[in-house]
């Protein structure tokens, strides 16, 4: 029994020795013609994997790699923003100037309150602002949107523009923002014998505006007319000095107790025109 399993162990080598040795035989000159081309393949993905790595890199001014001679256009990966409204409004008018992110609140009134120009409040157009930085008249872009200052924020106020509506609920819905701001600036002309920069208000000769007099006459003791008389400061402007407003030819022929310094007072026929006008800043110019 037992010399039989030895036999048979020996037998199971044998064949195991001579699969062995007939595999080599076969097997040797097939790994031997397979191997240069299996490195030679792997060079070619290797070539092939350091071409495009060149061609998909590019410099700043699209100009190609030595391997990849023609312009490649090159991929930004974070693009710019799309410019805002407001930022698109005012690069198309250039005389606007930006006056960076400023807080802006909303307001409201009854609409029975005048503005501090004078004219009464319109929702989407009035807005207010602090006088040392704005200056009644001036075009605004608030995120956007076009405004006329027309009324004033005190000075100690936390925001330096108010923006009004016509209703409280909407004023409270806007609420308080921080947004871009631009400036529309109107210098004075050139070419012009230029005096200043004036307040112009409004007067006629109702008893509110003048008091009570027995004869309408100015200072210079002229009948006062719409469109050609107006009040001064003797001291800024003298008597009979010929001015022009807004294209318009006036005659410093009075004076005013509340007209003193850079202010100006324009003659109207009836109270309502003068209080129609309101106050305004006035490029002022002497007549040529």
């Amino acid at each position: 029994m037992t010399d039989n399993i030895h036999e048979y162990r020996v037998t199971e080598f044998r064949k195991s020795c001579q699969r062995h040795n007939m595999m080599r035989k076969y097997l040797r000159p097939f790994l031997l013609g397979c191997g240069p081309a299996v490195l030679a393949a792997g060079f070619t993905l290797a070539q092939l994997y350091t071409v495009g790595a060149g061609q998909a890199w590019t410099n700043p001014g699209g100009a190609g790699t030595i391997n990849n001679p023609y312009p490649v256009e090159a991929m930004d990966l974070n693009p710019p923003q799309a410019p805002s409204r407001a930022v698109v409004q005012a690069v198309s008018q250039p005389e606007f100037t930006y006056l960076g992110e400023l807080e802006v609140t909303a307001y409201s009134s009854d609409g029975k309150d005048l503005t501090y120009s004078g004219a009464v409040p319109v929702n989407g157009r009035t807005a207010a602002g602090v006088l040392s930085v704005f200056k009644i008249g001036d075009t605004v872009l608030i995120d956007g949107n076009s405004y006329v200052i027309e009324d004033k924020v005190e000075e100690g106020a936390r925001e330096k523009l108010r923006i009004y509506f016509a209703s409280y609920e909407e004023a409270k819905q806007f609420g308080r923002k921080t947004c871009p701001v631009y400036r529309r600036y109107d210098g004075p002309s050139e070419g012009m014998d230029y005096l200043g920069e004036f307040q112009v208000t409004g007067y006629c000769s109702c008893s509110l505006c003048c008091g009570e007099k027995k004869e309408i006459l100015t200072k210079t003791e002229t009948v006062p007319k719409a469109a050609h008389t107006v009040a001064a400061d003797p001291s800024v402007i003298l008597l009979g000095t010929r001015i022009v407003i807004d294209g318009v030819v006036y005659t410093v022929e009075d004076t005013g107790k509340a007209v003193k310094g850079n202010q100006l007072d324009i003659y109207f026929d009836t109270h309502e025109e003068a209080v129609l006008y309101g106050r305004k800043n006035k490029y002022v110019y002497l007549e040529e």
